[in-house]
C-alpha cells in the first residue's frame, strides 16, 4: 500500500441494520485496499452494522452528538472539520441526512468530490419531507448512483433528472455462513418438514400478511409438509401474531424475532426462500438467498425481474398474487429435484453477477474517475 491511495469517506446517518448499510459493509470488505483508503463515518448513531464494519478492520468516525434526544443542527459543520482533518478526497453518501450534510460541505470545499447512492425503491411514493430534500440537493453531487435500472428511471421521472446524470450499480453481497444452529429448525427437519424462510423487517412493504394467507392455503393441501420461519421484527409483529393465532397457523408460521447475522445463520438451514414484498429497489437478502443456493419464490417488484430474469433463476409472481404464490410454493414443496435445480441456477447467477466484489469494482471505477476531476 502507498500514501497515494485515494481517500474515501462512506457517509451514513446511522449504521443500523439496513440495505444501504450492508452495501457499505460489503464495499469495505471487498474494495482494493492498495488503491483506496476507506473510512466510514456516521452522523447520529453507530449500530450493529457499524460494529461489524469496525470489527472487520475499517476505521469508523462518529460525529459527537449534542444532548441525547435533541436535534443537532451542526452536523454538517462537524463533518466538514472531519473532512479537512482526514484529507478526504471523495465522500460517498447513502441516505438523506448524509446527502444534505455532504452537499453543504461540497459547496464550501471546491476540491471535494461527492457521490450519492439512492437506496429507496418506491418512487414516486416518497415521504414528502424526504422528497423535498432530495429534490433540493440532487444537483450538488458530482455523480449519482441508482441500485437498480427501474429505480433509476423512477427517480429520473420523479425529480426530472437527466438520465445521463445517474448511473446504475447493482448491489452485491458477500456471503459467509455462521456455524450457529437453530434448534427449532433441526426439529422441523427431523419431522420431515420443508422449511420456507423469510428474513425482513415486519413492516407493510414486506408482504407478511400475504405470507399468512399463503400459509392458510398450504395448510389445506399439504398440512404436514411445510413450515414458514420468519427472522425479523417490527411494528407489525403483534398484528401478525394475532393473525397466526386466529387462522390456527401456530404450527405452520413461526416468528423468530431478530437474529444476529440472520442471513448467515438462517439461510443455510432452510429449503426455500420466500419474499412476497410489495416493493423493493434491489433486495440484498434475495441476493444472499441466491448465493446460498436456495430456490427462490418472490414478487416482480423493483429490479427483481432482472435479477431472476423472469423466472429463469427462480419463481417470480405478481405482488399480492396469493394463488400464484401458493401454487408455486406447493410445487417446490413436493418436488425436491425442482428445488435443487432452481437453487443451483440461483447460485450460478449470483456468482456471475451479484458478488460484493463485482459491486466494488463498479464503485472503484467511479471513485477513480472522480479523483481525476
Amino acid at each position: 500500500m502507498t500514501n497515494k491511495r485515494i481517500k474515501i469517506c462512506l457517509l451514513h446517518s446511522t449504521l443500523h441494520i439496513g440495505g444501504a448499510e450492508e452495501v457499505t459493509a460489503n464495499i469495505c470488505k471487498t474494495i482494493d485496499k492498495d488503491k483506496f483508503d476507506v473510512t466510514v463515518c456516521f452522523l447520529k448513531e453507530m449500530g450493529k452494522v457499524g460494529e461489524r464494519i469496525r470489527e472487520n478492520g475499517t476505521r469508523i468516525i462518529g460525529i459527537k452528538q449534542q444532548k441525547k434526544g435533541k436535534p443537532d443542527y451542526f452536523t454538517s459543520l462537524k463533518f466538514r472539520k472531519i473532512i479537512h482533518e482526514n484529507k478526504f478526497q471523495i465522500v460517498h453518501s447513502h441516505d438523506i441526512h448524509s446527502l444534505v450534510d455532504s452537499s453543504l460541505c461540497r459547496l464550501i470545499t471546491p476540491s471535494l468530490r461527492l457521490l450519492h447512492t439512492f437506496h429507496f425503491g418506491n418512487y414516486p411514493n416518497r415521504e414528502a419531507d424526504m422528497a423535498r430534500l432530495e429534490r433540493l440537493f440532487w444537483r450538488i453531487p458530482d455523480r449519482l448512483v441508482a441500485v437498480a435500472n427501474k429505480q433509476k428511471q423512477d427517480i429520473c421521472d420523479y425529480y426530472k433528472i437527466p438520465n445521463s446524470r445517474i448511473t446504475t450499480v447493482w448491489n452485491g453481497v458477500d456471503v459467509t455462513h455462521n456455524q450457529v444452529k437453530l434448534d427449532i429448525l433441526d426439529e422441523y427437519k427431523s419431522q420431515g418438514k420443508i422449511i420456507i424462510g423469510s428474513i425482513n423487517t415486519l413492516i407493510e412493504q414486506k408482504g407478511m400478511h400475504d405470507l399468512i394467507k399463503v400459509a392458510k392455503l398450504l395448510k389445506a393441501t399439504v398440512p404436514e409438509k411445510f413450515v414458514f420461519v420468519i427472522a425479523g421484527d417490527g411494528h407489525l409483529r403483534s398484528k401478525l401474531e394475532n393473525e397466526i393465532v386466529s387462522n390456527k397457523l401456530e404450527q405452520h408460521v413461526k416468528l423468530l424475532g431478530w437474529i444476529d447475522s440472520a442471513s448467515s445463520v438462517l439461510l443455510p438451514q432452510i429449503d426455500i426462500f420466500f419474499q412476497p414484498s410489495l416493493w423493493e429497489a434491489m433486495s440484498m437478502v434475495l441476493l444472499e438467498a441466491m448465493a446460498s443456493g436456495k430456490p427462490v419464490v418472490t414478487t416482480s417488484v423493483g429490479e427483481t425481474p432482472k435479477i431472476i430474469e423472469d423466472s429463469r433463476y427462480g419463481v417470480i409472481v405478481n405482488p399480492g398474487a396469493i394463488t400464484d404464490m401458493y401454487s408455486s410454493l406447493e410445487a417446490l414443496i413436493l418436488d425436491n429435484n425442482e428445488r435443487t435445480r432452481y437453487g443451483s441456477l440461483a447460485k450460478k447467477r449470483y456468482e456471475e453477477t451479484f458478488t460484493a466484489t463485482n459491486m466494488s469494482r463498479r464503485y472503484e471505477s467511479i471513485y477513480e474517475t472522480l479523483a481525476r476531476v
